[in-house]
C-alpha cells in the first residue's frame, strides 16, 4: 500500500460564478467527469468506495484569513498549528513553528516506522544558495522532508527523471539559471512521479503556481494552470499503481476567487481516488485529519481490490 499527495496551494472551493471563479470559466475536465461537477463551493461529500471528494474546514476555529504556513503545518503534522500559534501564520515558518513540524510531521513518523517517505520535488542551485545564504527560508513541506533525513532532490536527479520540478513541466527552469533539462509533457512528468512513488510508502509533491497566480489575480495564467493541472491529475491517477491511494487537498483558498488578491475563508478539496479513499477520508473534517488518515491507511495490510 502506498500513498500520493499532490499539495496545491490556495485552491480552494469558491462561487459558481466565472466571472470570479477560473475552474469554474476555465474547467478541470478530469475532476468534472469523475465528479459531475465543478470543483465549487457547492460541491456535497461525494463518498465512493474509490473516488471521494470531502469539503475541509481550513480555518481551523482561529479568527483571520487562513495562511500557508500554519495550514501547511496542519496537514503535514495533524496538529491545529494555528491555534497552537494563536494566529495563523503566512509563508514560511518561524523557529517555533519549524520546530513543531520537524518534531511531529507525518513524514518524519512514518520514516520512523520503517515506512520510506519522500519528497519528489526538486529544487534548484539557487534555492540551496538563497537558503544557506539567509535569504530564504524552507516551506513546511520542505521541513518534513529534510526531517526524514533525505537529501532533496535537485539536478542529479531530474537527470534520471527521479524529481519533478514545482512547474512540472521544466519551462520556467532557464528563469533560474538551469538549462540542458526537456521540457516535459504533463503525462512525462506524472510518469516520473509516479516511478518515484513505486519505491516509498509516502510521497508528496508540491505546487504553488495556483496560489501566485491568485495572489497576482493573472486570469492568462490561471487558463494555463488549470490546463496543465488537469493534464496531470489525470495522468497520474491513470497511471497510479492498484495499491496506490492519490490524495489531493490545499492549505486555504484563494485561486478560486479572482476578485480578490488575498486570501479566502473558503473550504478546500480532500480529494481520494484509487485503493481505500472512502476508508481514509470519509471521516475527516477539517485539515487535522489528514496526517493521522494517511498513518492509518499505511498502517494497515489490508490488500486493495
Amino acid at each position: 500500500m502506498r500513498v500520493v499527495l499532490l499539495f496545491i496551494d490556495g485552491f480552494g472551493l469558491g462561487s459558481t460564478n466565472p466571472g470570479i471563479n477560473p475552474i469554474v470559466r476555465f474547467g478541470l475536465p478530469t475532476m468534472e467527469k469523475l465528479f459531475g461537477r465543478p470543483l465549487t463551493a457547492e460541491m456535497a461529500f461525494t463518498l465512493a468506495p474509490e473516488r471521494c471528494i470531502v469539503p475541509l474546514d481550513a480555518t481551523l476555529g482561529v479568527p483571520g484569513l487562513p495562511q500557508s504556513a500554519t495550514g501547511q503545518a496542519a496537514i503535514l503534522t495533524g496538529l491545529n498549528t494555528a491555534r497552537a500559534m494563536g494566529r495563523h501564520l503566512q509563508a514560511f515558518p518561524g523557529p517555533q513553528l519549524a520546530g513543531i513540524i520537524t518534531e511531529n510531521n507525518i513524514m518524519r513518523r512514518l520514516a520512523q516506522a520503517g515506512l520510506p517517505a519522500t519528497s519528489a520535488n526538486m529544487y534548484t542551485p539557487n534555492y540551496f544558495e538563497l537558503v544557506a545564504n539567509r535569504k530564504r527560508r524552507h516551506s513546511a513541506i520542505t521541513l518534513a522532508a529534510l526531517s526524514t533525513g533525505m537529501r532533496l532532490r535537485s539536478l542529479p536527479e531530474m537527470h534520471s527523471n527521479e524529481a519533478v520540478y514545482q512547474d512540472i513541466t521544466n519551462a520556467a527552469l532557464p528563469e533560474w539559471g538551469v538549462h540542458g533539462l526537456p521540457v516535459l509533457s504533463p503525462s512525462q512528468a506524472a510518469g516520473n512521479l509516479v516511478n518515484i512513488s513505486r519505491k516509498y510508502s509516502f510521497t508528496i509533491f508540491e505546487y504553488f503556481q495556483t496560489d501566485r497566480a491568485g495572489h497576482k489575480q493573472d486570469w492568462q495564467a490561471a487558463a494555463a494552470i488549470l490546463a496543465l493541472l488537469d493534464a496531470f491529475i489525470g495522468a497520474v491517477y491513470e497511471q497510479l499503481p492498484a495499491a496506490t491511494l492519490l490524495i489531493i487537498t490545499s492549505d486555504h483558498g484563494n485561486f478560486e476567487d479572482m476578485s480578490i488578491k488575498t486570501h479566502t475563508l473558503n473550504k478546500v478539496p480532500l480529494i481520494a481516488l484509487g485503493c481505500q479513499a472512502q476508508a481514509a477520508v470519509g471521516a475527516i473534517t477539517d485539515l487535522t485529519g489528514i496526517a493521522p488518515a494517511i498513518a492509518a491507511v499505511l498502517g494497515k495490510d489490508d490488500p486493495c481490490d
